[in-house]
């Protein structure tokens, strides 16, 4: 059972993973922090048929493809991330995305660090459009010595959630699914399932892994994931 709990910041949700303090020099210990957000002015309607209308447009590309993990595989807008970034396409909500994710990270910063935000810039982001009967698989996005932050923004979805997982957790995909969807828990030492409403943005560090449940409605599921760096100075 989980004993901590969700918090609130200038109406960004924190969301902790933290161990109990170590009694031996063996005991693992982790301080994790997830941020989320919901950007309110986003019109997600108008913007995911502007996403749908860019989709045979990405699919043409042929080259680099990798689906990062995800089981969305090499047909897909996804297996395209590294060719082509959402925040460069002139659409305003998609500005207004942009604002949304730096104005969500400089919150998440000061709290979980405690100073004041480095300027950050949005290296990779992309489309991921998904039909009935798909889900993205466990999968994270980096943990290289150079690694920051990730995020997810909900665009379109019908009944979905991300599961975000405890590094340290090996509980099978089925086993946290079954937990989220047959025990109703979302928020455990062991996961956090965020609900995939329209407008709803998530920010954890790259290494946490993460995955959805089924996606079983007729219309498209589409999010836009990301990846924040620092700015070189």
């Amino acid at each position: 059972m989980n004993d901590l709990s969700i918090m609130e910041k200038d109406g960004v949700k924190l969301i902790p993973f933290l161990s109990k303090k170590p009694e031996t020099p063996f005991t693992p210990y982790w301080k994790i922090l997830l941020a989320e957000n919901v950007i309110t002015k986003i019109d997600c309607n108008r913007l995911g048929k502007f996403l749908l209308s860019k989709q045979e447009e990405v699919l043409s590309i042929k080259d680099r493809l990798n689906d990062g993990g995800t089981g969305l595989g090499l047909n897909s807008t996804t297996a395209r991330w590294p060719s082509y970034n959402v925040l460069n396409w002139d659409q305003e909500d998609i500005k207004i995305l942009k604002e949304g994710i730096i104005k969500t990270h400089d919150i998440y910063y000061r709290f979980a660090v405690g100073e004041e935000p480095p300027k950050i810039e949005i290296a990779a982001c992309w489309m991921n459009i998904m039909k009935k009967g798909q889900r993205i698989t466990k999968h994270n996005h980096s943990y290289s010595e150079k690694s920051y932050l990730s995020g997810n923004f909900i665009v379109a979805c019908e009944g979905t959630k991300t599961i975000y997982v405890n590094p340290m957790v090996h509980y099978s995909e089925h086993e946290l699914i079954e937990r989220v969807e047959s025990w109703g828990q979302e928020f455990e030492e062991e996961l956090y399932a965020s609900s995939n409403k329209p407008g709803n943005v998530t920010l954890f560090p790259c290494y946490v892994p993460h995955f959805t449940t089924k996606h079983t409605s007729d219309t498209e599921r589409i999010t836009i994931a990301f990846e924040v760096i620092p700015k070189d100075n």
